[in-house]
Protein backbone atom coordinates (compact mmCIF):
# COMPACT_ATOMS: atom_id res chain seq x y z
CA UNK A 1 0.00 0.00 0.00
CA UNK A 2 1.08 3.82 -1.03
CA UNK A 3 0.08 6.63 -0.08
CA UNK A 4 -0.21 9.60 -3.05
CA UNK A 5 -0.29 12.59 -0.93
CA UNK A 6 1.39 11.98 2.38
CA UNK A 7 1.76 15.50 3.09
CA UNK A 8 -1.63 15.39 4.50
CA UNK A 9 -0.11 13.37 7.35
CA UNK A 10 1.29 16.80 8.69
CA UNK A 11 -2.08 17.05 10.67
CA UNK A 12 -1.61 14.26 13.06
CA UNK A 13 0.89 16.39 15.21
CA UNK A 14 -1.50 19.06 15.13
CA UNK A 15 -4.17 16.81 16.35
CA UNK A 16 -2.33 15.40 18.69
CA UNK A 17 -1.71 19.09 20.20
CA UNK A 18 -5.63 20.14 20.36
CA UNK A 19 -6.03 17.29 22.35
CA UNK A 20 -2.48 17.44 24.38
CA UNK A 21 -2.11 20.74 24.90
CA UNK A 22 -5.13 21.96 27.10
CA UNK A 23 -4.22 19.01 29.33
CA UNK A 24 -0.59 20.32 29.67
CA UNK A 25 -1.82 23.93 30.53
CA UNK A 26 -4.57 23.09 33.04
CA UNK A 27 -7.34 24.40 31.40
CA UNK A 28 -9.10 21.01 30.90
CA UNK A 29 -10.80 19.88 33.69
CA UNK A 30 -8.85 16.48 35.21
CA UNK A 31 -11.80 15.15 37.07
CA UNK A 32 -15.47 14.70 37.36
CA UNK A 33 -17.89 16.85 39.22
CA UNK A 34 -20.39 15.26 41.63
CA UNK A 35 -24.11 16.45 42.66
CA UNK A 36 -23.16 14.74 45.77
CA UNK A 37 -20.03 14.05 48.05
CA UNK A 38 -21.41 10.70 49.03
CA UNK A 39 -20.73 8.88 46.21
CA UNK A 40 -16.94 9.53 46.93
CA UNK A 41 -17.12 8.10 50.22
CA UNK A 42 -18.15 4.53 49.10
CA UNK A 43 -14.54 4.74 47.34
CA UNK A 44 -15.55 2.69 44.56
CA UNK A 45 -14.64 3.81 40.88
CA UNK A 46 -18.12 3.46 38.52
CA UNK A 47 -17.55 2.14 34.51
CA UNK A 48 -18.52 5.31 33.21
CA UNK A 49 -15.79 6.64 35.22
CA UNK A 50 -13.45 4.58 33.74
CA UNK A 51 -14.54 5.39 30.73
CA UNK A 52 -15.13 8.98 30.55
CA UNK A 53 -11.92 9.37 28.21
CA UNK A 54 -13.92 7.13 25.49
CA UNK A 55 -15.20 9.53 23.37
CA UNK A 56 -11.65 11.56 23.28
CA UNK A 57 -9.90 8.45 21.93
CA UNK A 58 -12.24 8.23 19.82
CA UNK A 59 -12.46 11.49 18.42
CA UNK A 60 -8.81 11.61 18.03
CA UNK A 61 -8.54 7.94 15.88
CA UNK A 62 -11.43 9.15 13.94
CA UNK A 63 -9.61 12.28 13.03
CA UNK A 64 -6.22 10.34 12.38
CA UNK A 65 -8.04 7.89 10.30
CA UNK A 66 -9.51 10.89 8.14
CA UNK A 67 -6.26 12.18 7.85
CA UNK A 68 -5.08 9.01 6.48
CA UNK A 69 -8.23 8.92 4.09
CA UNK A 70 -6.73 12.04 2.67
CA UNK A 71 -3.58 10.68 2.14
CA UNK A 72 -4.68 9.09 -1.04
CA UNK A 73 -3.96 5.30 0.44
CA UNK A 74 -3.89 2.66 -2.60
CA UNK A 75 -2.31 -0.60 -3.71
CA UNK A 76 -0.98 -1.56 -6.95
CA UNK A 77 -3.00 -3.46 -9.23
CA UNK A 78 -1.75 -3.92 -12.43
CA UNK A 79 1.67 -1.53 -14.01
CA UNK A 80 2.33 -2.38 -17.92
CA UNK A 81 5.57 -0.91 -20.19
CA UNK A 82 5.19 -0.22 -23.63
CA UNK A 83 7.98 0.18 -25.02
CA UNK A 84 8.42 1.43 -28.70
CA UNK A 85 12.04 1.63 -29.02
CA UNK A 86 15.84 -0.21 -27.59
CA UNK A 87 18.83 -1.81 -28.24
CA UNK A 88 18.82 -6.21 -29.78
CA UNK A 89 21.92 -7.80 -27.66
CA UNK A 90 23.24 -10.93 -27.53
CA UNK A 91 25.57 -11.88 -24.49
CA UNK A 92 27.78 -14.08 -25.59
CA UNK A 93 29.38 -16.16 -22.62
CA UNK A 94 32.79 -18.29 -22.84
CA UNK A 95 32.12 -21.97 -20.41
CA UNK A 96 34.91 -23.61 -21.25
CA UNK A 97 36.88 -25.43 -18.93
CA UNK A 98 39.12 -22.79 -18.28
CA UNK A 99 36.89 -20.70 -16.94
CA UNK A 100 36.49 -22.51 -13.76
CA UNK A 101 40.08 -20.99 -13.02
CA UNK A 102 40.05 -18.64 -10.12
CA UNK A 103 41.17 -14.86 -9.17
CA UNK A 104 41.58 -13.53 -5.75
CA UNK A 105 39.34 -11.36 -4.52
CA UNK A 106 40.32 -9.94 -1.39
CA UNK A 107 41.27 -12.99 0.86
CA UNK A 108 39.22 -15.54 -1.84
CA UNK A 109 39.39 -17.01 -4.61
CA UNK A 110 36.15 -17.02 -6.92
CA UNK A 111 35.48 -18.52 -9.83
CA UNK A 112 36.48 -16.84 -12.97
CA UNK A 113 32.69 -18.01 -14.30
CA UNK A 114 30.76 -16.95 -11.18
CA UNK A 115 31.88 -13.36 -11.50
CA UNK A 116 31.04 -13.14 -15.09
CA UNK A 117 27.08 -14.78 -13.78
CA UNK A 118 27.18 -11.83 -11.27
CA UNK A 119 28.53 -8.90 -13.81
CA UNK A 120 25.97 -10.02 -16.42
CA UNK A 121 23.29 -10.15 -14.15
CA UNK A 122 24.19 -6.27 -12.47
CA UNK A 123 23.57 -5.36 -16.20
CA UNK A 124 20.91 -6.58 -17.16
CA UNK A 125 18.45 -6.11 -14.03
CA UNK A 126 20.40 -3.70 -12.16
CA UNK A 127 22.20 -3.43 -9.05
CA UNK A 128 21.02 -0.27 -7.46
CA UNK A 129 24.44 1.88 -8.19
CA UNK A 130 26.57 2.35 -11.21
CA UNK A 131 24.21 -0.47 -13.04
CA UNK A 132 20.77 0.98 -13.75
CA UNK A 133 19.57 -2.27 -16.07
CA UNK A 134 18.39 -2.44 -19.35
CA UNK A 135 14.66 -2.90 -18.94
CA UNK A 136 13.88 -1.42 -22.50
CA UNK A 137 16.18 -4.23 -24.73
CA UNK A 138 15.42 -7.27 -25.84
CA UNK A 139 18.00 -9.52 -24.58
CA UNK A 140 19.31 -12.65 -25.41
CA UNK A 141 21.72 -15.27 -24.23
CA UNK A 142 24.34 -17.81 -25.72
CA UNK A 143 27.46 -19.77 -24.48
CA UNK A 144 29.99 -21.89 -25.82
CA UNK A 145 33.14 -23.80 -25.46
CA UNK A 146 33.11 -26.43 -28.62
CA UNK A 147 29.69 -25.42 -29.50
CA UNK A 148 27.84 -22.96 -29.27
CA UNK A 149 23.89 -22.84 -27.47
CA UNK A 150 21.32 -20.31 -27.44
CA UNK A 151 20.29 -20.60 -23.73
CA UNK A 152 17.67 -17.71 -23.67
CA UNK A 153 15.56 -16.21 -26.81
CA UNK A 154 15.94 -12.42 -27.39
CA UNK A 155 13.18 -11.10 -25.56
CA UNK A 156 12.06 -8.59 -23.07
CA UNK A 157 11.38 -10.59 -19.99
CA UNK A 158 14.73 -10.58 -18.58
CA UNK A 159 13.81 -12.67 -14.85
CA UNK A 160 14.54 -15.52 -17.45
CA UNK A 161 17.98 -14.73 -17.69
CA UNK A 162 18.17 -13.92 -14.54
CA UNK A 163 17.11 -17.87 -14.55
CA UNK A 164 19.42 -18.92 -16.62
CA UNK A 165 22.46 -17.42 -15.41
CA UNK A 166 21.80 -18.65 -12.40
CA UNK A 167 21.98 -22.51 -14.07
CA UNK A 168 24.77 -21.64 -16.46
CA UNK A 169 28.01 -23.36 -15.81
CA UNK A 170 31.21 -24.82 -17.68
CA UNK A 171 30.91 -27.45 -19.90
CA UNK A 172 31.72 -30.69 -17.67
CA UNK A 173 32.92 -33.55 -20.67
CA UNK A 174 36.37 -33.06 -22.26
CA UNK A 175 34.25 -33.89 -25.52
CA UNK A 176 32.53 -30.77 -25.35
CA UNK A 177 35.66 -28.15 -23.98
CA UNK A 178 37.07 -26.35 -26.17
CA UNK A 179 36.40 -21.92 -27.79
CA UNK A 180 34.85 -21.88 -30.37
CA UNK A 181 34.06 -18.24 -30.42
CA UNK A 182 33.27 -17.81 -34.51
CA UNK A 183 30.72 -19.99 -34.20
CA UNK A 184 29.22 -18.78 -30.93
CA UNK A 185 29.81 -14.74 -32.92
CA UNK A 186 27.71 -16.21 -36.19
CA UNK A 187 24.89 -17.86 -33.83
CA UNK A 188 24.27 -14.13 -32.18
CA UNK A 189 24.64 -12.25 -35.84
CA UNK A 190 21.88 -14.84 -37.07
CA UNK A 191 19.63 -14.31 -34.31
CA UNK A 192 19.72 -10.42 -34.11
CA UNK A 193 19.15 -10.51 -38.04
CA UNK A 194 15.87 -12.90 -37.59
CA UNK A 195 14.31 -10.89 -34.70
CA UNK A 196 14.74 -7.85 -36.95
CA UNK A 197 12.85 -9.31 -39.73
CA UNK A 198 10.48 -10.76 -37.67
CA UNK A 199 9.36 -6.89 -36.55
CA UNK A 200 9.95 -5.96 -39.71
CA UNK A 201 5.99 -5.46 -39.74
CA UNK A 202 5.33 -4.39 -36.48
CA UNK A 203 5.69 -0.47 -35.95
CA UNK A 204 4.72 -1.14 -32.07
CA UNK A 205 9.06 -1.72 -31.24
CA UNK A 206 11.56 -0.09 -33.21
CA UNK A 207 15.37 -1.85 -32.85
CA UNK A 208 17.34 0.77 -32.74
CA UNK A 209 20.44 -0.81 -32.20
CA UNK A 210 21.89 -4.40 -32.63
CA UNK A 211 25.04 -5.44 -30.74
CA UNK A 212 26.82 -8.57 -29.66
CA UNK A 213 28.74 -8.45 -26.32
CA UNK A 214 31.40 -11.39 -26.36
CA UNK A 215 33.13 -12.73 -23.47
CA UNK A 216 36.15 -14.92 -23.71
CA UNK A 217 39.31 -15.93 -21.71
CA UNK A 218 41.04 -17.86 -24.50
CA UNK A 219 41.24 -18.17 -28.64
CA UNK A 220 39.19 -19.63 -31.18
CA UNK A 221 40.28 -23.42 -31.31
CA UNK A 222 36.80 -25.49 -32.52
CA UNK A 223 34.06 -24.87 -34.71
CA UNK A 224 32.95 -24.06 -38.14
CA UNK A 225 33.89 -20.38 -38.82
CA UNK A 226 36.60 -18.12 -37.82
CA UNK A 227 35.91 -15.12 -35.99
CA UNK A 228 36.19 -12.84 -38.79
CA UNK A 229 34.44 -14.77 -40.93
CA UNK A 230 31.48 -14.30 -38.59
CA UNK A 231 32.39 -10.72 -38.24
CA UNK A 232 31.92 -10.77 -41.71
CA UNK A 233 28.47 -11.44 -41.31
CA UNK A 234 27.77 -9.56 -38.42
CA UNK A 235 29.57 -6.23 -40.67
CA UNK A 236 26.93 -7.19 -43.47
CA UNK A 237 23.69 -6.78 -41.26
CA UNK A 238 24.84 -3.84 -39.05
CA UNK A 239 25.35 -5.53 -35.85
CA UNK A 240 28.19 -4.19 -33.69
CA UNK A 241 30.38 -6.65 -31.51
CA UNK A 242 31.92 -5.39 -27.88
CA UNK A 243 34.52 -8.01 -27.00
CA UNK A 244 35.97 -8.80 -23.45
CA UNK A 245 39.17 -10.86 -22.25
CA UNK A 246 39.12 -11.92 -19.32
CA UNK A 247 42.12 -13.24 -18.70
CA UNK A 248 43.80 -11.83 -15.17
CA UNK A 249 46.24 -13.91 -12.75
CA UNK A 250 43.61 -16.63 -12.86
CA UNK A 251 44.97 -19.99 -10.92
CA UNK A 252 43.56 -23.08 -10.03
CA UNK A 253 44.33 -25.85 -7.37
CA UNK A 254 45.80 -29.65 -8.62
CA UNK A 255 46.73 -32.72 -6.53
CA UNK A 256 50.54 -33.71 -6.37
CA UNK A 257 52.71 -36.00 -4.43
CA UNK A 258 53.14 -33.24 -1.71
CA UNK A 259 49.68 -32.41 -1.26
CA UNK A 260 47.44 -29.43 -3.16
CA UNK A 261 49.00 -26.89 -5.01
CA UNK A 262 47.57 -23.68 -6.94
CA UNK A 263 48.86 -23.52 -10.19
CA UNK A 264 48.69 -20.53 -12.62
CA UNK A 265 46.44 -20.63 -15.64
CA UNK A 266 48.54 -17.73 -17.44
CA UNK A 267 46.46 -15.88 -20.42
CA UNK A 268 45.33 -17.43 -23.67
CA UNK A 269 43.28 -14.81 -24.87
CA UNK A 270 44.35 -14.08 -28.37
CA UNK A 271 43.92 -10.24 -28.12
CA UNK A 272 44.79 -9.66 -31.84
CA UNK A 273 42.15 -11.68 -33.25
CA UNK A 274 39.28 -9.89 -31.29
CA UNK A 275 40.46 -6.51 -31.62
CA UNK A 276 40.14 -7.18 -35.26
CA UNK A 277 36.79 -8.23 -35.18
CA UNK A 278 35.60 -5.30 -33.29
CA UNK A 279 37.15 -2.67 -35.34
CA UNK A 280 35.41 -4.55 -38.24
CA UNK A 281 32.41 -3.83 -36.92
CA UNK A 282 32.90 -0.27 -35.61
CA UNK A 283 32.80 -2.33 -32.28
CA UNK A 284 35.26 -2.42 -29.24
CA UNK A 285 37.76 -4.19 -27.45
CA UNK A 286 38.16 -3.95 -23.43
CA UNK A 287 40.63 -6.06 -21.42
CA UNK A 288 39.98 -7.19 -17.59
CA UNK A 289 41.76 -8.82 -15.46
CA UNK A 290 39.95 -8.16 -11.98
CA UNK A 291 36.14 -8.60 -11.37
CA UNK A 292 36.24 -4.79 -10.79
CA UNK A 293 37.98 -4.07 -14.18
CA UNK A 294 34.96 -6.12 -15.58
CA UNK A 295 32.03 -4.33 -14.37
CA UNK A 296 34.02 -0.93 -15.26
CA UNK A 297 33.57 -2.57 -18.64
CA UNK A 298 29.87 -3.17 -18.66
CA UNK A 299 29.02 0.29 -17.10
CA UNK A 300 31.30 1.51 -20.09
CA UNK A 301 29.36 0.11 -22.74
CA UNK A 302 26.11 0.25 -20.58
CA UNK A 303 26.78 4.10 -21.30
CA UNK A 304 28.08 3.74 -25.04
CA UNK A 305 24.87 2.05 -26.11
CA UNK A 306 22.52 3.99 -24.13
CA UNK A 307 18.54 4.49 -26.11
CA UNK A 308 16.62 7.53 -25.74
CA UNK A 309 13.56 5.51 -24.70
CA UNK A 310 10.01 6.22 -26.17
CA UNK A 311 7.51 4.53 -24.02
CA UNK A 312 4.33 5.27 -21.77
CA UNK A 313 3.78 3.39 -18.36
CA UNK A 314 0.48 2.15 -17.64
CA UNK A 315 -0.36 1.81 -13.60
CA UNK A 316 -3.65 1.01 -12.21
CA UNK A 317 -4.06 1.13 -9.01
CA UNK A 318 -7.14 0.41 -6.27
CA UNK A 319 -8.09 3.83 -4.14
CA UNK A 320 -8.39 2.59 -0.21
CA UNK A 321 -9.93 5.71 0.51
CA UNK A 322 -13.31 3.74 1.75
CA UNK A 323 -11.62 1.47 4.34
CA UNK A 324 -10.00 4.84 6.17
CA UNK A 325 -12.60 7.42 5.76
CA UNK A 326 -16.04 4.82 6.68
CA UNK A 327 -14.18 3.76 10.22
CA UNK A 328 -13.23 7.10 10.72
CA UNK A 329 -16.65 8.92 10.42
CA UNK A 330 -17.87 6.28 12.52
CA UNK A 331 -15.55 6.87 15.13
CA UNK A 332 -16.47 10.40 15.53
CA UNK A 333 -19.91 9.92 15.25
CA UNK A 334 -19.65 7.73 17.75
CA UNK A 335 -17.37 9.69 20.24
CA UNK A 336 -19.81 12.98 19.64
CA UNK A 337 -22.82 10.79 21.06
CA UNK A 338 -20.86 9.05 23.82
CA UNK A 339 -19.99 12.67 25.33
CA UNK A 340 -23.14 14.16 24.92
CA UNK A 341 -25.24 11.24 26.67
CA UNK A 342 -23.77 8.72 28.61
CA UNK A 343 -20.10 9.82 29.12
CA UNK A 344 -21.37 13.40 29.42
CA UNK A 345 -19.05 16.05 31.54
CA UNK A 346 -20.81 17.80 34.17
CA UNK A 347 -19.46 21.62 33.92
Amino acid sequence: MIFSTPVSFIFIPIIALIYILPGLTGKRSRGIKFSSSYQLKTGVVSLRQRLIFLPEILMIAGLVLATAALARPRVLIDEKRNITEGVAMELVIDRSGSMNAELLQGRTYVRKMDIVKQTLRDFVLGNGKELPGRPDDLIGLIAFARYADTLSPLSLSHDIIGDFLSSLNTVSKDTEDGTSIGDSIALAAARLQSVEDQNSGDKRYTVKSKIIILLTDGNNNAGKYSPLEAAAFAKKWGIKIYAIGFAGDASYVTSTLFGNKRVSLGSAVDSGALKELTSLTDGKYFEANTSEELSQIYEEIDKLEKSEIVSFNYVEYRELFNLFILPALFFIALGKILSMTILRRIK
